[in-house]
């Protein structure tokens, strides 16, 4: 099914009440209609029964297109598989964070760049994206690749750790969800920005989790993300990584 909600551009909690009669693996994708490649959330849960799922978005557009479907039988008009019992939105009041001038700056710009990246143009070379205070720098290329050979990295971006410009893979951006956007801009800015040594990847998953949960931003596109990122390079280093990014999601408050 699919269903058009409006959230008039504002922070919102989505409620999303599913029964079914037998173990089903149900969708829920939310996007803005609008906009080519531009996801709120793209999750799964198996469903026996009732269950409640909640989105949570602390940036919305004007209006949302919710989509669910059962995994076995795909986006179909009729689907006697499952039922939706109730599709609201609810009012998602976040305390504003005390962050630095910069930090908000950032924020502003990084989430501006992910509402739009779907279908921002890339190349190559990197198109350039700034902030409108001319201190952040995106470069949007089809896809990253190692400034020594050429090859392809399976990175879905990086920062300069002279001058701090932000690469991003076009390739990997336009899959994510906006969550999973964030997730990776604030970590990539907390290298340059916030760490007190630039190279340390754990340091900066802290540091940018940190902007993010406070920001409002959903725990299970962290996941998602960071094990999409994993995936490519299983390592000790990233395992001690996950371990750590882990315990920080679960006991923050």
């Amino acid at each position: 099914m699919v269903k058009t909600i409006q959230l008039n551009d504002k922070p919102s909690k989505i409620k999303i009440v599913i029964e079914t009669t037998y173990k089903e693996k149900i969708w829920i994708k939310v996007k803005d209609p609008s906009r080519k490649n531009t996801y709120y959330t793209k999750r799964y849960g198996f469903v026996e029964g009732k269950d409640t799922f909640f989105v949570l978005m602390p940036q919305a557009p004007t209006e949302a297109q919710v989509i669910i479907y059962n995994d076995n039988n795909g986006l179909l008009r009729v689907d006697n598989s499952f039922k939706v019992l109730e599709i609201s939105r609810l009012a998602y009041n976040v305390a504003k964070p005390n962050f630095s001038k910069k930090t908000q700056a950032f924020v502003k710009f990084a989430q501006q760049f992910c509402d739009e990246c779907g279908y921002l143009s890339s190349s190559s070379k990197g198109d350039v994206y700034k902030s409108n205070n001319g201190k952040f720098r995106i470069d949007y290329y089809d896809l990253i690749r190692s400034h020594q050979t050429g090859q392809r990295i399976p990175t879905p971006a990086r920062i300069s750790q002279i001058n701090g410009r932000i690469e991003v893979s076009a390739e990997q951006f336009r899959n994510f969800t906006i969550p999973m956007r964030m997730a990776i801009l604030l970590h990539e800015y907390s290298h340059f920005y916030l760490n007190k040594n630039p190279s340390n990847e754990i340091e900066a998953d802290i540091n940018g989790l940190n902007i993010y949960l406070k920001l409002g931003y959903p725990k299970i596109d962290i996941y998602n993300v960071f094990l999409n990122v994993f995936k490519t390079a299983p390592s000790e280093r990233n395992k001690k990584r996950y371990i750590r990014l882990n315990n920080f999601v679960k006991n923050f408050k």
